[in-house]
């Protein structure tokens, strides 16, 4: 191997030290053929470099079709293998491709999104956050086209770590996507532009009015800097080139549905809120307030 591992292209340079780690945390007996696709990858990525032309129908930057696929099977393997260990490596590294624009185009449910999400019902919280992490960026991206059933499953698994983590953490942090996401939906909307400037929701004004009690010492703190880190690594590239599982013994149906009824009229309120001059000045949309408190 290089002393560059991923060879030379921007792609493999975040691929490579991932599918690295991925090796190394994996049970070769029980996931072989895990290893032996991240095996491979590795060997091809040695071969690749940036294309001078960059096909636009290439989920990956500067490689090919055929060749995009290929280098992405080993993180959706991952992703289906239910061990933290190798999910985390896979999804950190699908976070730092999409903040840095490496994956582009029009992403529908199936392949990478679909796999991402199914990753929030491991039961591990820390699985939990980097699948919310690489939501948002993905969804940041000016690079990536999310809509429609997709852009539906990705807030449908937000809405489920909400309601289903028992890390009060996690809870703040799904919170505090799902408004983030609202903001940069509605603000592309309202520009009819993928390239708009977008507010970062504050965290300490989310909890204002419920699920104060969720802070458990500093998540606040730690859920604002969560969203910092990921709007700016997206903003840094603007620049350049952006656990569901049903733990829920003590609390009736009536109470998930009553806190996803109020999540619901809080995010609207994020929304209006922040709404720009064409929210604000015509009828119908001016005509949906939402009360202060």
């Amino acid at each position: 191997m290089s002393v560059s591992l991923g060879g030379s292209s921007r792609a493999g340079r975040v691929l490579g030290p991932s599918l690295d780690k991925i090796i190394k945390n994996v049970a070769w007996r029980k996931h072989s053929q895990l290893v032996a696709a991240c095996k491979s990858v590795l060997d091809k990525l040695e071969t690749l470099a940036d294309s001078s032309d960059p096909n636009s129908n290439s989920p990956v930057f500067g490689l090919s079709v055929s060749d995009a696929e290929f280098v992405l099977q080993p993180l959706l393997l991952a992703l289906d293998s239910a061990s933290a260990k190798v999910m985390e490596p896979a999804l950190e590294c699908l976070f730092k491709l999409c903040s840095l624009g490496l994956i582009r185009g029009v992403i529908d449910r199936k392949g990478m999104i679909e796999a991402v999400c199914k990753s929030a019902g491991s039961g591990e919280d820390a699985v939990d956050l980097a699948v919310l992490k690489v939501l948002l960026s993905a969804v940041r991206s000016p690079c990536v086209y999310i809509r429609g059933e997709c852009l539906v499953h990705i807030v449908k698994t937000c809405y489920n770590v909400y309601l289903g983590s028992v890390s009060g953490t996690n809870q703040i942090c799904a919170k505090a996507v799902l408004a983030q996401i609202m903001l940069i939906v509605f603000a592309r909307m309202e520009e009819d532009s993928m390239e708009v400037g977008i507010r970062t929701v504050s965290v300490n004004e989310l909890l204002e009015f419920t699920d104060r009690n969720l802070n458990e010492g500093n998540s606040i703190q730690i859920v604002q800097s969560f969203i910092y880190e990921v709007m700016e690594a997206s903003e840094v590239m603007l620049r350049r080139w952006w656990k569901f599982r049903m733990g829920l013994k003590d609390q009736s149906d009536d109470l998930i549905l009553l806190r996803g009824k109020i999540l619901s009229l809080e995010l609207l309120k994020v929304v209006m809120n922040n709404g720009g001059p064409i929210w604000r000045s015509n009828e119908r949309h001016s005509s949906l307030s939402v009360p202060a408190g």
